[in-house]
């Protein structure tokens, strides 16, 4: 009798975020597993989603597990970022053509696609969340469009591994938004602690009208990313099978 040969895992998408409230609309019923070093991965036949938190550190360690489940022809760092100009409005769902690391030097171009749509905006990844002031410098001195804080490690894994990088980022807040002391709620882990903020907003007035927005309008920033996702990944499909 002929052995039966081993099933070919099929090469998929790898979707690399910070927090699983970025993604959660789309990692709807999909298989869901978390590693030792508390990186969560979600899967389905066409992607495979992994978040660690907030940070290089934890992207790097949510890009490997991803990278380490199966075949990978492309990995696409997203979530939210900060718009850096009055020309980027909350919500928008912006393709990212560069992305900066200040820290190191290092500039990723993405890979083209295929698709008509174009990766044009200019990401620059900090290691720290920025103020409306900092947003403006880096601005003025980059000519950037976003920011974030984790794109660039997600892709250097990419690069180092020699796979196809492209970012997706949805604008979570403004240019000239701005909430102070926001930075001291990121654990080491990368978790936002959002039980030390809730307690820190609630003694602070002055904070409820700004923190409701931000709320509004991530929660909408993740419901368009999703889609725009969405609508990538039956693309993708649809290519492949062509």
């Amino acid at each position: 009798m002929e052995e039966a040969k081993p099933r070919e895992l099929k090469s998929r998408i790898a979707i690399v975020a910070a927090l699983e409230r970025e993604v959660r609309p789309l990692t709807r019923g999909w298989r869901r597993e978390s590693t030792r070093d508390g990186v969560t991965v979600y899967s389905s036949e066409k992607a495979v989603v992994a978040f660690a938190g907030m940070g290089v550190d934890r992207a790097e360690l949510a890009a490997a597990a991803a990278l380490s489940v199966g075949p990978v022809h492309r990995v696409i760092s997203v979530g939210w970022a900060g718009a850096l100009h009055s020309g980027i409005r909350r919500g928008a769902v912006r393709r990212v053509g560069t992305v900066i690391d200040p820290t190191t030097g290092e500039v990723f171009d993405t890979a083209d696609s295929g698709e008509r749509l174009s990766y044009t905006a200019v990401l620059v990844t900090t290691d720290h969340v920025v103020s409306a002031r900092a947003k403006k410098n880096l601005h003025d001195r980059l000519a950037a469009d976003l920011v974030d804080m984790e794109a660039a490690a997600v892709a250097r894994v990419a690069r180092a591994r020699g796979i196809p990088f492209q970012a997706m980022k949805a604008v979570s807040d403004e240019y000239d938004f701005d909430l102070p002391g926001l930075e001291k709620f990121a654990a080491p882990d990368g978790r936002f602690r959002e039980g030390a903020f809730a307690l820190y907003v609630a003694l602070r007035p002055a904070l409820w009208r700004r923190v409701a927005q931000m709320a509004r309008h991530s929660s909408t920033a993740a419901a368009n990313l999703c889609a725009e996702l969405e609508q990538y990944l039956a693309w993708e499909e649809q290519r492949v099978r062509a």
